[in-house]
C-alpha cells in the first residue's frame, strides 16, 4: 500500500496558472486550492473534484498519485505465516500469550520439518 498524494501543484504549474486563476477557472475558493495543495485538508468533494479536472483539462486520476511504500504485509495462512512466527519467537523478551492450545500449535510449528 502507499499514501495518496494530490499532484495540483504539479499540473498547475504545467499550465501556467496561478492558485487564483485555477481557482476562479474552476469556480473554488482560492483558499480551497491552497489547502488542498498544502494538504490541510482531510478530503475533496466530488463537485470540486470534477471542477479541478475541466479547469486543468486531466481526468482524476491525473490529480492523484500513490506513493508506495516498502512495506509489505504477511498474509496470515500465507506460506510466510511459519517464519514470521519463528522470526518473532527468537527476539529477545518474547512470550507467547494467550491459550495453551496456541503455544502448543506453535512448539509443533517450530519443530516439524518444512514442507518447502
Amino acid at each position: 500500500m502507499g499514501r495518496v498524494q494530490l499532484r495540483l501543484p504539479v499540473l498547475r504549474a504545467r499550465r501556467r496558472l496561478s492558485q487564483r486563476q485555477l481557482a476562479a477557472l474552476a469556480g473554488v475558493r482560492p483558499d480551497t486550492v491552497s489547502a488542498l495543495e498544502r494538504g490541510d485538508t482531510a478530503g475533496i468533494r466530488f463537485d470540486t473534484l470534477a471542477r479541478l479536472c475541466e479547469a486543468l483539462d486531466c481526468e482524476p486520476g491525473e490529480l492523484f498519485e500513490i506513493e508506495h511504500d516498502a512495506h509489505r504485509v504477511p498474509v496470515l495462512g500465507g506460506p510466510d505465516e511459519d517464519d514470521i512466527v519463528r522470526r518473532r519467537l527468537a527476539e529477545p523478551g518474547a512470550r507467547v500469550d494467550g491459550p495453551t492450545f496456541l503455544a502448543e500449535l506453535l512448539r509443533q510449528a517450530r519443530t516439524r520439518p518444512s514442507a518447502r
